[in-house]
C-alpha cells in the first residue's frame, strides 16, 4: 500500500507493521514483523518494481519479537545493514534478555524462536539515517526510537500507536517497560510537525 510518494506499508505481514521507503541510494525498511515475513517483504519489494539488493538498511524501532522477528533472514536475502538503538542492540544480538514481559513473555519467546543478529549500526538521539532523524523515545523498551523527516513523515514504532480507523492512540501501559516514560515519549512524538504518522500497530495516520 503506497502511503505517500516513496513511502509504502508492506502488505500481508504478520503482527507489527512494516514500512518501506525509497531513499537516495536505494530502499530503507522500518521493522520486519514476526518470524516468517522475510519472503513476503522481498516479494513486496519486487512488486513495486525494485530489487531486493536495493535494500540498504533495516531500521528496527525496538527489540520486541513482533518487530525484529524476520530481520536475520531478511539480512541473508538482501545483504541489508541492520540498525537499532544502542540500548536495544544487546537484546537483538542475543547478549541480553528482554527487560520486560515476565514469565508470560519468556514462555512466548520459547514457543516462537527468534534468530538473533548483531546490529551493523547502533543509533542514538540526533543521528541521521536514510534522510531521517533519530529520536530516542524510551518507555516501551529502553531503546525505542522514532524516525522523522523534514517533510513530516514519522515512524513511531510502538512509542505511539493508532487504531484501525487511523486515530492516534497512546502506548499500552501494560506492555511498556516504564509506562510513565512511555507517555512522555509519546508526547514528544506528537509534538513533531507530522503529515504522515506510521505506527507500529494500527492504520497509518494522515494529518
Amino acid at each position: 500500500m503506497q502511503l505517500a510518494d516513496g513511502v509504502y506499508k508492506v502488505d500481508s505481514v504478520r503482527a507489527g507493521n512494516v514500512y518501506l521507503v525509497a531513499i537516495d541510494d536505494g530502499l530503507l525498511l522500518v521493522d520486519t514483523g514476526m518470524p516468517g515475513n522475510a519472503r513476503r517483504i522481498v516479494a513486496y519489494i519486487e512488486s513495486i518494481g525494485r530489487q531486493p539488493a536495493e535494500l540498504r538498511c533495516v531500521v528496527l524501532t525496538h527489540c520486541d519479537i513482533d518487530h525484529i522477528g524476520s530481520v536475520a533472514r531478511l539480512k541473508e536475502l538482501t545483504g541489508a545493514r541492520v540498525a537499532i538503538h544502542r540500548l536495544d542492540g544487546p537484546v537483538l544480538a542475543g547478549q541480553q534478555r528482554p527487560q520486560k514481559g515476565g514469565p508470560l513473555m519468556s514462555m512466548f519467546g520459547r514457543l516462537i524462536r527468534v534468530r538473533h543478529v548483531v546490529p551493523d549500526l547502533l543509533l542514538e538521539e540526533g543521528d541521521s539515517i536514510g534522510g531521517f532523524q533519530v529520536m530516542h523515545v524510551p518507555g516501551h523498551t529502553a531503546g525505542s526510537l522514532a524516525l522523522h523527516r523534514a517533510d513530516g513523515v514519522v515512524f513511531s514504532g510502538d512509542a505511539l500507536l493508532s487504531d484501525k480507523q487511523g486515530e492516534i492512540r497512546p502506548p499500552r501501559a501494560r506492555l511498556s517497560l516504564d509506562p510513565a516514560q512511555a507517555r512522555t515519549s509519546a508526547e514528544r512524538i506528537k509534538a513533531l510537525p507530522m503529515k504522515l504518522l506510521c505506527t507500529g500497530h494500527g492504520a497509518p495516520v494522515h494529518l
